[in-house]
C-alpha cells in the first residue's frame, strides 16, 4: 500500500510506503527503543532517504545511508 505525499527532501509529490523491519530498527537505533515506528511512511524515490508520519511531515527525518540504494523502496514493492 502506497500513499501520495509531498516529500520535503524531494521537493514534489511522491508515492510514500511504509517502513519495512530493517528500516524501524534503524529508526529505533536512533531514536530509540521507545520510538513509535508503525505510523511512520518512507518516500519512494529512488535514492530518496525520508520517512515521515502519515499525515505530516513534522517529526519526519533521514533514515542512515545504508538505505539508499534499497531496492525496497520503488514503487509497489511493498
Amino acid at each position: 500500500m502506497t500513499i501520495s505525499r509531498v516529500c520535503p527532501t524531494c521537493g514534489s509529490r511522491q508515492d510514500f510506503r511504509k517502513l519495512n523491519d530493517a528500516e524501524k530498527a534503524a529508526v529505533r537505533a536512533e531514536k530509540g527503543e521507545r520510538h513509535f515506528v508503525n505510523n511512520l511512511w518512507r518516500c519512494t524515490a529512488k535514492g530518496c532517504l525520508w520517512y515521515q508520519p502519515y499525515l505530516h511531515t513534522r517529526g519526519g527525518d533521514r533514515l542512515p545511508e545504508k538505505f539508499r540504494d534499497d531496492p525496497t523502496t520503488e514503487p509497489g514493492a511493498d
